[in-house]
């Protein structure tokens, strides 16, 4: 029988393979609560739908061939931390920079917080390191 961390880490890491990477719509429905909140999102446009669309329209036009790694995943309580980047090649505005066409990586610390299986909220720290 899975812990609660343990069926959180597999929510969150579907979350980043079957939506981010693979743009799976029907994942993003299932696992993203509908009074989700991003705490790193500019106020008035951090909800559900902010984030679905900053990864459609942005994240994932940057970084057409979008590659994943997970280097870490720490579980406690109702929060799971990812230590996470996204490589591609750097093709559209993300941001405040502009595309290079070369390989960039995006690198991220998440903190996301879950209740029955879906996120309720969200808070991250990111890096963009681009090649010129």
């Amino acid at each position: 029988m899975q812990t609660l961390q343990e069926k959180n880490k597999a929510v969150v890491k579907r979350f980043n393979e079957a939506f981010i990477v693979n743009g799976d719509l029907q994942a993003f429905a299932e696992v993203v609560a509908p009074d989700f909140i991003n705490h790193t999102g500019p106020v008035g446009n951090n909800d559900a739908n902010a984030t679905r669309d900053f990864i459609i329209k942005l994240l994932r036009p940057a970084f057409p061939d979008i590659q994943l790694d997970i280097f870490d995943m720490i579980a406690e309580d109702d929060k799971v931390v990812t230590y996470k980047s996204f490589t591609g090649t750097f093709s559209a505005p993300l941001l405040g920079q502009e595309p290079t066409g070369k390989k960039a990586t995006l690198r991220i610390i998440d903190i996301v917080q879950l209740k029955d299986e879906k996120y309720i909220a969200h808070w991250s720290v990111r890096d963009l390191i681009t090649t010129k």
